[in-house]
């Protein structure tokens, strides 16, 4: 490797570490307790991120003054820039049963949205024109400020100022929680900074699609029998929009993050599908500690009154189950790591699971199946089809590499070792299964129980990347076959 890439590597490390000196630190004088009972929201200021990534909060682009305005682990709320976009310039995609005013009546108060729109009546604009669309404030700051001028010259992106309810940054950083208004939706916006594998901007094709795929989700899971009975619910995203800046849009081979500026997701906030007595938390959370080492999981399996192989068993049922469900039935996978699941608890026992992100952490099976048969035409054309052999990796290494390699030998802490770990997420699967026998061939096609499987490299791949000047995002590599832990705990049972 070149000392270029090496530079640029030991940048991510030296700022991944601070983040993780920091939660340490906050760490410090806190119990399990105090962590596991905290919203889903508040507990993300004390979680790692992705364990498997060695340079899991790298945030290049940000100082130390961004990250303690913006960061996680900062858990300071923020107001948002708001921009009015020309419906000339953007391109927006909304479901039926919802209309743009009810999201920003969801951001801001009646107040706060008369303002705005007093910002462009000093211009002589005149409101029915525009879009109101929220920015990240670090995003206008560094880049569309910048990076927008002839568009903001022509007064088709007018920046009206920081207004509305205040936002607390989730782990994934773009994705914001109304503070404000609890149950108000949550916005997923643009930042163009180097985060784990990539800048962290949104391609306009997963914007648009964000919606459709959304509600055809939100069917598949209320009309199939199996996912309607494990509770599992998707987080809807009602709307989303794009700004494509004039210039940028038309250097199709230039650095993606310049396709990436500007945008807008809504998404149904996790808060609104608990039930009396329910909590949420990241699957993430299931794989922390608290100051004095205690895992988080201990406390949660000590709090609800079961054994750890009990506990676990109900955590396969709801979480590993409905997922392999929907791809083998509706060659559906979603990226399962830890802060795409949300986790539903009552009594500290696991319920089920809220799933999110469909912009590229979702996959189609690459045949025609007529479980899809119904998918929407822009969900087709955006989403990335994969084979068998690859498809069950969504599931395989985004969770099982992913989520349970790290899980597992904190269990083994509790009583529970690697071997019956496995075995006991085996025999959960096989049950589900054996209660499916017109899904056989399908089984046979998608299995779980292969006795190797490919070992997927996230850190290898952001070695051999060059992240700044590549028109695409980086892909993971696949480099040689390994031991399936899976198969090996059922195979040598006996």
């Amino acid at each position: 490797m070149l000392d270029e890439g090496i530079a640029e590597h030991l940048e991510d490390l030296y700022a991944t570490l601070s983040a993780d000196c920091e939660i340490i630190y906050l760490k410090d004088s806190l119990k399990a307790e105090d962590i596991t009972n905290l919203s889903c929201e508040k507990q993300q200021r004390f979680l790692s991120g992705h364990p498997k990534f060695v340079f899991n909060k790298g945030r290049r682009g940000w100082g130390i003054g961004d990250l303690q305005k913006y960061s996680p682990e900062a858990a300071n709320t923020f107001q948002l820039g708001w921009l009015a976009v020309h419906h000339e310039l953007i391109n927006v995609a909304v479901s039926t049963d919802i209309n743009w005013q009810v999201l920003i009546d969801s951001a801001m108060d009646e107040n706060s949205h008369a303002g705005l729109k007093a910002e462009l009546g000093k211009k002589n604009l005149l409101v029915k024109d525009y879009y109101l669309v929220p920015v990240h404030p670090w995003q206008w700051d560094q880049k569309l400020s910048i990076l927008f001028s002839s568009e903001i010259a022509l007064e088709k992106v007018v920046y009206l100022g920081i207004a509305g309810h205040k936002y607390l940054p989730q782990l994934s950083l773009r994705t914001l929680t109304n503070m404000s208004n609890v149950g108000g939706y949550d916005i997923k916006l643009p930042l163009t900074i180097m985060n784990t594998s990539c800048y962290r901007g949104i391609p306009e094709r997963y914007i648009l699609a964000g919606p459709d795929a959304s509600n055809w989700l939100r069917d598949v899971f209320e009309d199939d029998p199996f996912l309607k009975q494990s509770g599992a619910e998707i987080l809807r995203e009602p709307a989303s929009a794009f700004i494509s800046q004039n210039k940028y849009k038309h250097l199709k081979k230039a650095p993606y993050r310049y396709h990436e500026l500007c945008g807008v997701i809504w998404r149904e906030a996790a808060s609104t599908k608990l039930c009396c007595g329910e909590q949420a938390l990241l699957i993430a959370a299931l794989m922390e500690r608290d100051g004095n080492g205690k895992p988080l999981l201990e406390n949660y399996i000590e709090r609800s009154g079961l054994n750890a192989d009990e506990w676990l068993r109900l955590l396969f049922k709801v979480v590993v189950v409905p997922l392999y469900h929907l791809l083998v039935k509706y060659g559906v996978s979603l990226i399962a790591h830890g802060q795409n699941i949300t986790l539903v608890i009552k009594d500290m026992i696991p319920q089920r699971i809220l799933l999110k992100d469909f912009q590229g952490d979702m996959r189609l099976i690459d045949k025609d199946i007529p479980e899809q048969a119904d998918l929407p035409e822009s969900v087709k054309k955006a989403t990335v089809r994969l084979s068998e052999s690859l498809i069950i990796h969504d599931l395989q290494t985004g969770h099982f590499v992913t989520v349970l390699r790290f899980i597992s030998p904190i269990a083994a802490e509790l009583g529970v070792s690697e071997h019956q770990f496995y075995q006991i997420l085996g025999h959960e699967l096989i049950d589900y299964m054996n209660a499916h026998p017109e899904l056989k061939n399908r089984f046979e096609l998608l299995s779980l129980f292969e006795p190797r499987m490919l070992r997927i490299g996230l850190n290898l791949a952001k070695f051999r990347h060059e992240t700044d000047n590549s028109s695409t995002r980086m892909l993971p590599e696949m480099d040689e076959q390994i031991d399936n832990p899976l198969y090996m705990a059922l195979h040598l049972e006996g």
